[in-house]
């Protein structure tokens, strides 16, 4: 067993707020699709309602857990340290909970993506992006989507994701970029053709 009834209380002792019912949700969401996909609920449960253990954090705080455990942020997330709280809460799975390496590495890119995604990476971050208190314009054709094709419903985040970040005239994380580019050259496409 992964996670005890015990340790699950301790990890969401650790949220507050808006991110307690986000994580709850994004716990349901991955063993949904988890179930629907073929892949292991239980790793999805746990990595669901670890995921967002560090986002709370400042800046600095995230900072200092890189310092701690060896993070070494690149040049994106220097500039928004925010997007550190993957690569955080990964370490944080890790070293207090335990967790095996393939949980660790979904909770690590589940706010990038990254080039050659697990079952379990692709999991977490549909499921962070769609679960029930998500509310943005999208979400539901990526909610469709996930229903009928969990690849075209990534590849459908990425697009969304990119789009927005171009119009905000935000950085791109080379992971986002890369997780797009491998889903392209697979030859996976979201728009009904």
């Amino acid at each position: 067993m992964l996670c005890n009834e015990e340790m699950r209380k301790g990890i969401l002792s650790r949220l507050k707020g808006y991110r307690y019912q986000h994580s709850l949700g994004v716990e349901r969401a991955a063993v949904w699709l988890a179930g629907k996909y073929g892949g292991d609920p239980e790793k999805a449960a746990v990595a669901g309602i670890l995921h967002d253990i560090t986002k709370h954090l400042s800046p600095q705080e995230q900072l200092n857990l890189c310092e701690k455990y060896g993070i070494i942020p690149c040049t994106v997330e220097k500039s928004e340290p925010k997007m550190l709280h993957g690569k955080t809460a990964a370490a944080i799975a890790r070293e207090e909970y335990g967790m095996p390496e393939d949980v660790c590495t979904a909770i690590a890119c589940h706010t990038t993506g990254r080039h050659g995604m697990t079952l379990l990476d692709k999991i977490l971050y549909l499921a962070d992006y769609i679960e029930e208190t998500r509310d943005f314009p999208g979400v539901e054709k990526a909610r469709e989507l996930a229903k009928v094709d969990i690849d075209r419903a990534l590849l459908y985040c990425y697009d969304q994701t990119l789009t927005e970040l171009v119009a905000r005239g935000k950085l791109i994380h080379s992971d986002t970029i890369a997780a797009y580019n491998d889903m392209i050259r697979q030859g996976v496409r979201w728009r009904d053709e």
